[in-house]
């Protein structure tokens, strides 16, 4: 069942998860606002998205500090560091099967 990891703080997650749900009204979720997601959660993200990368808010400051945007960290370091601080995490996540669609490309995604 696809799981849309969200956070309702954020314009975009909102405006996503409406449009998924309108799509498919069982959506499975989360509010990771309100849940923070577990190193397990993120572990399982990192490779459904491609890597760090697709998933490392560049423009949050432990990111900007640590000079991830043009180095990012390996995946058990940003598992580590997103389930501390998930504005590391880019926003909103949908995981369907084995595969995620992140921010906007959520979308794009077969339901």
């Amino acid at each position: 069942m696809p799981m849309l990891y969200w956070k309702s703080t954020c314009t975009t997650c909102r405006d996503v998860r409406s449009a998924l749900r309108a799509r498919d009204p069982s959506l499975a979720e989360k509010n990771y606002s309100k849940e923070p997601l577990t190193v397990e959660e993120i572990r399982v993200l990192i490779p459904a998205a491609g890597g760090v990368a697709t998933l490392l808010n560049t423009t949050h400051e432990i990111a900007k500090a640590r000079g991830w945007k043009a180095s990012p960290p390996d995946a058990e370091t940003f598992a580590v560091e997103a389930a501390k601080e998930v504005n590391l995490l880019r926003r909103p996540i949908l995981l369907v099967g084995d595969r995620a669609w992140v921010h906007k490309a959520c979308l794009d995604a077969p339901l």
